[in-house]
């Protein structure tokens, strides 16, 4: 079963340093996000424990995954979620992950553009699938390992338009990058971050945002949802926490009532912007039903691609 149900009356701090264990190398992403959350917590006094984020990598997440599910009922130990916590046990045919970690929050969230060469003769998205159709299997599709962000994307986009691409998987997304800047694929998936640099250096053109509305940064607002453009292509990236299985009730509301306080404050929303991420909380409460919902959407994307063992 899935951890905690909220309905605890008080949270109740641990004693001592807490870790925050995280899958990736020091610099990625979701350690970037784990280590800024840490020390706004610390500095601004929400938790006054010592908080250290721990990269245990290898496994594709298995590693820190089964680090804190090996620490059952740990006070003191959380786990960083990302999305590798749901695809791994999928493509590898391992039991899943999400329902024997004890939900605490997802809090973070980062939309998905996709780019193409600044000299693609499609001028929209709905040219780049027309340009798609005419050349099958043509289009290059630049991306991390199969199973990753970006490879499902590429899933999605083939599954909503009929076009089909030809992904290409590199070791990792700062491989994937390179081969587009050197003008060796065609395409692209780029959080916002990555993908302003490009724009305003003119190696990249980006077509369409993969997200309900369109982004309302000057740099980003006139470019045009894929939902808006006639293609149902909704994704995007998320992060949060997750306990041991076991904890205690209290600890969760503990973390559930910090993160509510974290996102408040103005160094968070500082953060947020910059990296132009979103913060949406999704508390302890509905963490649960959160958790399924992402399990589900994610086998569905990985059965269509063949990749679900």
């Amino acid at each position: 079963m899935l951890g905690v149900q909220p309905g605890f009356a008080q949270g109740k701090a641990p004693t001592g340093p807490i870790e925050i264990t995280s899958g990736t190398s020091p610099g990625g992403t979701p350690d970037v996000l784990m280590r800024r959350a840490a020390k706004i917590l610390n500095d601004e006094k929400i938790i006054t424990n010592p908080l250290v984020v721990q990269n245990r990598t290898g496994g594709s997440w298995m590693v820190a995954a089964n680090w804190v599910l090996n620490k059952k009922g740990d006070a003191n130990t959380v786990l960083t979620v990302a999305q590798p916590i749901l695809t791994t046990p999928i493509t590898t045919g391992q039991p899943t992950l999400y329902d024997k970690l004890t939900p605490i929050s997802m809090f973070i969230q980062g939309d998905l553009l996709i780019a193409v060469q600044p000299n693609s003769p499609a001028k929209d998205f709905k040219g780049f699938i027309d340009l798609a159709k005419q050349r099958e299997r043509g289009i290059k599709v630049a991306g991390a390992q199969a199973g990753s962000t970006d490879h499902m994307v590429t899933g999605l986009i083939e599954k909503a338009s009929g076009a089909k691409l030809n992904y290409v998987p590199f070791d990792g997304g700062g491989a994937a990058a390179t081969a587009f800047l050197g003008g060796n694929v065609d395409m692209i998936v780029l959080p916002p971050s990555e993908a302003l640099p490009l724009i305003k250096s003119n190696k990249a053109k980006v077509l369409a945002v993969l997200s309900e509305k369109r982004r309302t940064e000057p740099e980003f607002k006139d470019i045009p949802t894929a939902k808006e453009q006639g293609y149902d292509i909704l994704w995007g990236q998320s992060w949060g926490l997750a306990g041991p299985p076991d904890m205690d009730p209290a600890l969760v509301k503990f973390w559930d009532d910090a993160i509510q306080k974290l996102v408040a404050t103005d160094a968070w929303k500082a953060m947020v912007k910059e990296m132009f991420l979103r913060s949406e909380v999704v508390p302890a409460s509905q963490a649960k039903a959160h958790f399924v919902e992402l399990h589900n959407q994610h086998l569905a994307v990985l059965k269509d691609l063949g990749l679900a063992k």
